[in-house]
């Protein structure tokens, strides 16, 4: 790629990537801006060329029309605030993290299944798990599982009508019979509302209702995938159980389905220190490539270099394993503080939930 001239090197970060501001200093002079409150004015106003945002920030025309922003990265793996047909037709440059977070989400699932089968009793080598999304995130959680012992359904029309072949391990199955049959069910599809494949109430009524009694249903994707009033009166009637990351309506969320799951959090599975260096990385070596200047990457590749993944073997000492994501990722502590934050009134929820975000603690990966 031909390097491209950014007029004056203005370059707009959301306040939650420091790494990457730090990162872009040398590039030219950074805006920090909350994800939420960013608008038409602020860009045109400052002269915004580049602009990094994450999934509160909507890059959109509205945002971004008679701006003179030519680079727009997001430092999320999902796409669905992005109205990426705008910016191509708008010809600016467009750069995402797909995959930077996935270890990090992994983890949340393998947590997830860890407590729920404490809270059982379970014998998880006498249990499936159903993958919804066979990407970067389901690939590695189904890794995961099967050092664990579980058995692996699979599901992802896109992958299985390209004729992927899916691993050894794994059945596929439609997903139907993968509801009613998985003791386990956790999905990672992008969110989509149009098309052959689309995700939007990819649970509903109509396939929730088939979930075994005891199952456990992990919810990290997107809060659009599952509708969520059935979901909530099967975990009323204690039917099932539920670990809930993403919600719809975020920042506003379902105060009693955050009540009524085993583990309820502010959409932070993957906001592990590793997946944000990843994906830090990731949006300064595209800016680097469509500008060729710069960037200062020292300190995220010193960081990235102190990542040692647990050795496979040790993935079936699942007390062992438990206590070391209990104690890395503290999913529990955000369970807890997401719930003392229902009480509020709901200008004081939503902005407790984006500060949940904000200030999310140093948590590192263990696997």
């Amino acid at each position: 790629m031909n390097p491209h001239k950014i007029d004056n090197n203005i370059i707009f970060v959301d306040e939650n990537i420091p790494l990457l501001a730090d990162a872009l200093k040398p590039c030219g002079i950074i805006n920090n801006f909350r994800g939420r409150e960013l608008t038409n004015k602020n860009l045109k106003e400052n002269g915004c060329n580049a602009l990094f945002v994450r999934s509160t920030t909507k890059l959109n025309q509205a945002l971004l029309d008679g701006t003179d922003v030519k680079f727009a990265g997001t430092s999320t793996s999902g796409i669905d605030h992005v109205d990426t047909e705008y910016l191509k037709k708008e010809k600016i440059y467009f750069a995402y993290a797909p995959g930077s977070n996935a270890n990090s989400v992994a983890e949340y699932v393998v947590y997830s299944i860890l407590k729920w089968q404490k809270l059982t009793n379970s014998d998880l080598k006498n249990k499936t798990i159903g993958i919804i999304g066979y990407g970067n995130i389901g690939k590695i959680a189904a890794n995961y599982v099967n050092y664990m012992g579980l058995k692996v359904f699979v599901n992802d029309p896109p992958l299985k009508d390209s004729g992927f072949s899916f691993p050894d391990f794994t059945k596929y199955a439609e997903l139907d019979e993968l509801c009613s049959k998985s003791n386990v069910i956790t999905s990672h599809v992008p969110l989509t509302s149009e098309g052959k494949y689309k995700t939007f109430h990819l649970f509903n009524k109509n396939n929730i209702r088939l979930i075994k009694n005891g199952s456990l249903f992990i919810h990290t994707s997107r809060g659009g995938l599952a509708e969520e009033e059935p979901l909530l009166k099967r975990l009323t009637n204690n039917e099932i159980q539920a670990a809930i990351d993403v919600w719809e309506n975020e920042p506003l969320i379902n105060a009693k389905l955050a009540k009524a799951a085993m583990l309820a959090t502010p959409h932070v599975a993957g906001y592990s220190r590793e997946g944000k260096l990843r994906g830090a990385k990731m949006l300064a070596e595209s800016f680097r490539i469509y500008t060729r200047l710069e960037p200062d990457l020292s300190e995220i590749e010193r960081e990235l270099s102190s990542y040692h993944p647990m050795p496979v073997e040790k993935y079936m000492d699942y007390d062992k394993l438990f206590n070391l994501l209990r104690e890395s990722r503290n999913i529990d502590e955000d369970t807890i503080n997401l719930l003392a934050t229902l009480e509020l009134h709901d200008s004081s929820r939503i902005a407790e939930f984006d500060l949940l975000r904000k200030n999310y603690l140093l948590r590192r990966e263990i696997l």
